[in-house]
């Protein structure tokens, strides 16, 4: 077989493949072999007529036909092969001749892999992304943790953001009672109805103990089927609740947590954050030194992986959709998207993801980065962990001859990312950090 290969641009290639006539004729034979094995032939066994009698009964050109169907994809992935062609997408196949006899010819356009020149890396400078814990981020946390303890006075006065209120809740629509729009003597804490836009909100702001208020709303993207309809309500407030804080001593740590004291629980929280939004910014750091790479060059983005990328992220969002109880529109109406505006919107995700990602392999490339069962098994120990799943479990799904390859890929460009790391200089960042570790599994998927 003999192959040669143009480049049509940046992103597709036309190969041209012919093919000796000796091939052709096994071709021819094997296609007529297996449709003698399909129907029957007066005389011979089943699959036993020789081809000229199966080219009588069903006529030359459907011989021809199952040839080219079972022989061309084999014959395209040697020329492939023989090239050495990145493809990354489905090819276009042109047959130009396909006779007893003669040499077969035939033509494959496909999208490939870009080539891209990568910049030196040994003068690039990438900020280490914020890793440092403030007094007010420990305080936020103290004062989360008071929340928790926090318990509820009956008051007498009228109701306010940030209180509780007892209420049962009857909804209807046109005069019938809808058992999944009511609740009874549920508490309810009051939020600020300028930043819920909730109508429950604006009603009971000011309501008291036994007080009803009625009025008119539209259900949410929560409600499924109910969705958009629209229902009278009527709200009876049975008590209105006032959140007391526990105060913030020695008394509380030891009521909240192990500590003795004060100090003691605020240090615990500090060393607890810092250790979180270190791994943070570990992943952080890992995109933003790809991102600082793909901003030094241009790279030509095949077609097929961007649209690829776009219908993953669009099937994510239509399974997340439904697991909520949400159709396609509601989905929509939940974002505050139209569906031209959130397709613009994946598809530039997509174009910076496939660079992010094109990018990261030459880097691997040419570092010619190797990959060991430990790195495998490494990528597998972090899945699991992300997913709060047994090692094993994850291992078998991710093993599967489908999904092998995207577990490979991964591992591949987690390692290339550690090799642009150890080039790069890091500005900032905690000491004796190690840059090119622990980076959590998105960084990948980000880049």
């Amino acid at each position: 077989m003999k192959t040669s290969v143009e480049r049509i641009d940046d992103t597709t290639v036309k190969l041209s493949v012919t093919v000796e006539p000796e091939r052709v004729r096994e071709a021819l034979d094997r296609a007529a072999q297996r449709l003698a094995g399909e129907i029957k032939v007066p005389g011979f066994r089943p699959g036993k007529a020789p081809r000229r009698v199966i080219e009588t009964r069903l006529g030359r050109d459907v011989v021809k036909q199952e040839a080219v169907r079972e022989a061309l994809p084999t014959l395209y992935e040697e020329a492939v092969r023989a090239e050495e062609v990145d493809v990354v997408g489905p090819p276009e196949l042109d047959l130009e001749s396909f006779e007893e006899g003669e040499e077969s010819s035939f033509t494959a356009t496909v999208e490939v892999r870009p080539e891209i020149t990568l910049p030196g890396f040994a003068g690039l400078q990438v900020p280490h992304p914020d890793w440092e814990v403030t007094d007010e981020e420990v305080d936020q946390q103290l004062d989360a943790l008071r929340d928790r303890f926090a318990e509820l006075d009956t008051v007498d006065r009228p109701a306010g953001v940030g209180d509780f209120a007892v209420i049962t809740v009857v909804g209807r629509r046109e005069g019938e009672i809808v058992e999944d729009a009511g609740a009874e003597d549920v508490l309810y804490e009051l939020r600020d109805p300028e930043q819920s836009d909730s109508e429950l909100d604006r009603r009971l702001s000011g309501a008291t103990a036994g007080q009803t208020v009625e009025f008119t709303d539209t259900l949410g993207p929560d409600y499924g089927e109910l969705a958009g309809a629209e229902l009278a309500f009527t709200v009876e407030v049975s008590e209105v609740k006032e959140k007391r804080l526990p105060e913030l001593d020695d008394e509380f740590a030891v009521t909240a947590s192990e500590f003795d004291t004060l100090e003691e629980l605020r240090g615990a929280l500090r060393e607890q954050l810092a250790q979180q939004k270190i791994q943070l910014a570990r992943a952080q750091l890992r995109g933003a030194a790809v991102e600082a790479v793909c901003d030094l060059i241009d790279v030509a983005l095949p077609k097929t992986m961007v649209d690829e990328n776009v219908r993953f992220s669009l099937q994510r969002a239509l399974t997340d959709a439904q697991r909520h109880g949400l159709t396609f529109e509601q989905y929509l109406q939940a974002v505050g998207m139209e569906q031209e505006q959130l397709l613009e919107r994946l598809e530039e995700d997509a174009r910076k993801t496939v660079k992010g990602q094109l990018v990261v392999d030459a880097i691997g490339k040419a570092a010619d980065v190797q990959l060991t069962q430990e790195d495998l098994g490494e990528e597998i120990a972090r899945n699991a962990m992300r997913l709060g799943a047994p090692p094993q479990e994850v291992a078998e799904f991710l093993t599967h001859p489908e999904r092998l390859g995207a577990l490979v890929s991964d591992a591949f460009r987690r390692k290339a990312i550690d090799h642009l790391l150890a080039q790069v200089t890091v500005l900032g960042g905690p000491p004796d950090e190690p840059v090119g570790e622990g980076a959590a599994p998105e960084a990948e998927a980000e880049a």
